[in-house]
């Protein structure tokens, strides 16, 4: 394992001996007040530590007897999408070669990891998509404003904007739920899991608009 220092309060691990959030969960469930947090990614682990508290080897020495545990099964979110309001849903048919009853079939038929979470609080990255749905690129123009809710794909992977903030990519879809509460430390999904989405019509959005996930 490689333990790169961030400054004199951080370090990030690469080449991992496990999956990323098992390691991150393994390091938080330490209760070692030098470790502060442990973010997981792709393929790598961010640590915060007291500044200049530990050096790459006292690190080292922490992980080095650190057991991992396999985990639980992944915890399953299934969200509910209404693909007809996606505003680029049409666009981004036409730039696949395809249909847009296809992209929500292709969309909706595939199970997918959380890999990370990040951006903005509770944005998961999810992945990966069908081949049949990769290689649409991030929007030229970002727009100011993306909805809550909003579903988007770019490259090989899909995500859920949970809150208005500007975004670059292409939507798809709007689930009606809500994915994360800031105020209520409310953050369902994590890294590790594994969320479906299902495709819904307007009507029954209307209904769920505001339902928690």
């Amino acid at each position: 394992m490689i333990i790169e220092p961030l400054g004199d309060a951080a370090f990030i691990l690469r080449d991992l001996r496990a999956p990323s959030h098992l390691l991150a969960d393994a390091l938080i469930g330490t209760g070692s007040s030098l470790i502060l947090d442990a973010w997981p990614s792709y393929e790598t682990v961010g640590v915060s530590v007291p500044p200049n508290a530990m050096t790459a080897d006292d690190l080292r020495s922490i992980l080095d007897s650190l057991p991992v545990s396999e985990g639980s099964a992944p915890r399953e979110h299934v969200i509910p999408v209404c693909y007809q309001i996606g505003e680029d849903l049409e666009i981004v048919a036409k730039q696949l070669g395809i249909n847009p009853e296809q992209v929500v079939g292709f969309h909706s038929s595939t199970s997918y990891q959380c890999f990370a979470v990040g951006f903005c609080p509770g944005f998961p990255y999810l992945g990966w998509l069908p081949e049949e749905l990769h290689g649409i690129p991030r929007m030229q123009t970002p727009r100011t404003h993306t909805q809550p809710g909003a579903v988007g794909i770019t490259g090989k992977q899909t995500a859920i904007y949970p809150l208005d903030r500007p975004g670059g990519w292409p939507i798809i879809g709007r689930t009606p739920l809500t994915i994360v509460d800031v105020d209520e430390n409310y953050f369902p999904i994590r890294a590790g899991d594994v969320v479906r989405f299902t495709p819904i019509d307007e009507r029954e959005f209307q209904l769920r608009e505001g339902e928690r996930l």
